[in-house]
């Protein structure tokens, strides 16, 4: 532990007001940020209204598909035994709980600022929760919200981020469901390092935490796509979740067209998780530190129009947390 950073049980003050700069060399701000929507006031008391409306005719929809199943160790043939997979897919009417929280993260990070770095390629990717700081004199901080919110969408968000603790143990309850051993490895890192959870609201509030997990949350959309790649994270597991969804809610739906091409790439063992072949959520553990990995762009019948796009979620521990 690097004692600089004020990090651990006991911990010192840290500055938390982080901006991010061009120092910055895991993600930084992009200033040409094509992706905010309007959630107002009046547009989100609606949006429980229409993801009822969206759930009952992909529900209606997925009795075509079939149920969910336990989850499953996937084996890579290049390596097996070694590189594991864990995968489950969850039918729309099996998974309320998942579904609520892709829209709270949606609408979330669509109040994000649009990040980038050396390794994407296209698309949105923003930041919720916390990560390290790169500007002198500060050490840690949450990921920046933009800054030509309006008032009513900063009380939107802060009304999603009191309930993200709820979407926290739902995640715990899952993460629980496909690995005990890993649970509780990322419980012992962050109450370790005395790091708050990706659904806190400030960097106190993690001694009010019952089950820490990760630092920050990652979510891609508008056909986000980037190159091979492993991670530099402080968790051996990353968790994801992925699916194509209403843009007006946020909702999971099916799949506009039943076509290849955009997907979760695995290239050392030439396996793909395709989006557009997978009729619901794809909940996805994997060793995301040893196994390169990347997410192939969509083709035209599966980009982005303005009604749909893909959502992609990835948890972590900020390996710029801990090095602080």
């Amino acid at each position: 532990m690097n004692q600089r950073t004020g990090f651990g049980a006991q911990g010192s003050k840290i500055n938390l007001d982080y901006k991010g700069s061009s120092s910055d060399t895991e993600t930084e701000i992009d200033e040409l940020d094509p992706y905010l929507i309007d959630f107002s006031s009046a547009r989100y008391a609606q949006i429980s209204e229409r993801a009822r409306k969206t759930l009952q005719q992909t529900s209606l929809l997925s009795k075509l598909y079939h149920k969910s199943s336990p989850p499953f160790l996937l084996r890579m043939s290049k390596k097996p035994k070694i590189n594991t997979f864990s995968v489950e897919l969850q039918t729309f009417a099996r998974s309320n709980s998942l579904i609520i929280t892709e829209e709270d993260l949606y609408i979330m990070s669509n109040h994000q600022s649009n990040l980038r770095n050396k390794n994407k390629l296209s698309g949105q990717m923003s930041g919720i929760g916390f990560r390290g700081g790169y500007e002198k004199g500060k050490s840690a901080g949450t990921y920046a919200i933009r800054k030509n919110l309006k008032a009513s969408q900063r009380k939107i968000n802060n009304g999603l981020q009191k309930r993200s603790p709820l979407h926290n143990q739902f995640i715990s309850n899952r993460l629980r469901d496909f690995s005990e051993a890993t649970l509780e490895e990322n419980e012992a890192a962050l109450k370790e390092f005395g790091m708050p959870s990706w659904s806190d609201e400030t960097w106190e509030s993690f001694k009010n935490e019952p089950s820490p997990l990760f630092s920050n949350a990652i979510v891609t959309t508008n056909n986000f796509s980037n190159k091979p790649h492993c991670d530099k994270d402080e968790n051996l597991f990353t968790y994801g979740i992925f699916s194509y969804i209403d843009r007006s809610t946020g909702t999971p739906i099916l799949p506009p067209l039943n076509v290849r091409g955009h997907a979760l790439r695995f290239p050392e063992d030439n396996f793909d998780i395709n989006f557009g072949t997978t009729p619901g959520i794809i909940e996805f553990l994997w060793k995301s530190n040893d196994v390169s990995h990347h997410t192939i762009g969509p083709p035209d019948e599966l980009k982005s129009t303005k009604t749909l796009t893909h959502l992609g979620s990835s948890f972590q521990i900020s390996h710029s947390l801990v090095s602080r």
